[in-house]
């Protein structure tokens, strides 16, 4: 008697399937390097820390600007994601998630080039801008990719990659720095992106494409055949029938555009999914968070009484350090959050994460105004572990648990293009500002958070475990709030 094959929406991770989230990953990882690259080399090429500017090799050793036009180098990485994440959208549709995850990196390619032999700020902004639009087409498509291709036991944990690698690319980058604090090595920094486009193009060439995406565009035979390999063996037929019918209720290759989203045409109504997706990545941006991620060294600096006006520039400070095992401590949050919500869900630990740092932004401004260091020291170590195991990575996730395929492109697009805006803001406008509000600078991310917790309590629903068709369905009739639940008042007489 032969034993009956297990049904494929009941496995875990496989071996495969949780291959291919590691080789998209590589794309995230590359965007947390430029998130974070600019930090720690920030002061040697824009201050020439390193001594008087001087040619080496033709290209000069440092490239003396102003905060605020290096605030506006910083964030044109940002204002590339943007752009690249919503034309994401048409591109995943029409051509698949693994195209855009694999040609990303050509433009990718390119903007290290122009980074590493930058020869005026002018150069740095534009590769900039085309890392941005390399890496912010990829990062959204690469939460979709992930959610696509795995299991809903495996989408548990899976689905929060997109933080994990975005914030190992932040540890490395800051890791690396340390090595390379003497000009012109900051240009080593800038080629690595390079290196990491050419690790993700070999890597997603041996991944399959996401079998729901080519179940929407009538290939069930190609669909099949990536499920077979995803599942290892398991019986498929139930699965891919699901995909099938879904596609063909879809009308097949039907796909939603931003626009088509944003004005409310699409079969279901998607309202509330999208009040969601913009609210979590709002508010995350809003945390302040992304203020650390470019300006960590900057605010030890003003947190620490000391002065690094004659330190050694080949050896690193205490805030260029602290920044690193800060950076250390948010990727193992980031692993701890992923195996938290399986356990907790999605929405109390969101709600724990933005209330927790509410509280420690409050006592990150009370450690400043009472000069006292230790404290606001302490308060951003936990303000920035709490936020990696909820508010950062949660938000990268549930929106494609909540939205039908058709849609979840042009949702992340939207998801993905609120993220690059907030951290465009935050790095032209969090210097000037610690600078101006100096200790009372977190009291206003104190606040950003507390409404954060207000928001994710009225409408944020909980997606642990949840089968989508089921999560659209109950949750596709326009804004509403999920708590406190409505109860049917019953009277004597009925």
């Amino acid at each position: 008697m032969s034993k009956e094959r297990v049904k494929s929406q009941d496995l875990g991770i496989t071996r495969y399937q949780l291959f291919c989230v590691i080789a998209a990953s590589a794309s995230s990882i590359n965007s947390g390097w430029n998130l974070a690259v600019t930090n720690i080399a920030g002061d040697i090429i824009t201050k020439c820390l390193g001594g008087p500017q001087r040619s080496i090799g033709g290209l000069p050793s440092c490239i003396p600007t102003s905060d605020i036009v290096w605030g506006v180098a910083v964030g044109a990485y940002a204002l590339g994601a943007l752009c690249g994440a919503l034309s994401s959208t048409r591109f995943s549709n029409k051509y698949g998630r693994r195209w855009v995850l694999l040609y990303s990196n050509v433009v990718g390619l390119g903007a290290s080039v122009v980074l590493a032999l930058s020869a005026n700020i002018a150069m740095v902004m534009v590769g900039r801008v085309a890392a941005g639009i390399a890496q912010g087409a990829a990062n959204g498509t690469f939460t979709t990719y992930v959610v696509e291709i795995t299991t809903p036991r495996a989408r548990t944990s899976l689905a929060s990659m997109t933080q994990m690698a975005v914030s190992t690319g932040m540890l490395l980058a800051f890791a690396l720095s340390l090595a390379t604090l003497e000009p012109p090595l900051w240009r080593v920094l800038f080629g690595v992106t390079g290196m990491l486009c050419i690790v993700s193009m070999a890597l997603m060439c041996l991944c399959v494409e996401s079998p729901r995406w080519l179940g929407m565009n009538g290939r069930a035979a190609q669909a099949e055949a990536a499920l077979v390999r995803l599942r290892s063996g398991a019986d498929v037929t139930e699965e891919l029938d699901l995909i099938t019918m879904t596609a063909s209720e879809g009308g097949s290759s039907r796909t939603a555009s931003v626009v088509e989203l944003l004005c409310g045409r699409t079969p279901d109504n998607l309202r509330h999914q999208l009040l969601v997706a913009v609210g979590l990545m709002f508010f995350q941006q809003a945390s302040g968070i992304s203020s650390i991620g470019f300006f960590s060294t900057t605010l030890f600096s003003s947190i620490s009484s000391t002065s690094d006006a004659a330190h050694d520039v080949s050896k690193p400070t205490v805030p260029q350090e602290l920044s690193v095992v800060l950076m250390a401590a948010g990727a193992a949050a980031t692993l701890g959050g992923m195996f938290l919500a399986g356990y907790w869900g999605r929405r109390p630990l969101l709600l724990a994460g933005h209330g927790g740092m509410a509280v420690f932004s409050v006592l990150v401004a009370a450690g400043n105004l009472a000069a006292a260091p230790r404290l606001a020291v302490g308060a951003v170590f936990l303000y920035f572990i709490i936020f990696f195991i909820g508010p950062g990575p949660l938000p990268w996730a549930i929106p494609n648990e909540l939205t039908p395929t058709y849609a979840s492109a042009a949702v992340m697009a939207v998801n993905n293009s609120v993220c690059y805006l907030g951290i465009f803001i935050v790095g032209l406008a969090f210097a000037p500002l610690l600078s101006l509000t100096g200790g009372y600078t977190f009291l206003i991310f104190a606040a950003t958070n507390a409404a954060a917790f207000v928001f994710l309590l009225l409408f944020l629903p909980e997606t642990k475990d949840g089968d989508v068709a089921e999560l659209v369905a109950v949750h596709s009739v326009g804004i509403h709030r999920v708590w406190p639940v409505k109860r049917k008042c019953v009277t004597p007489n009925d």
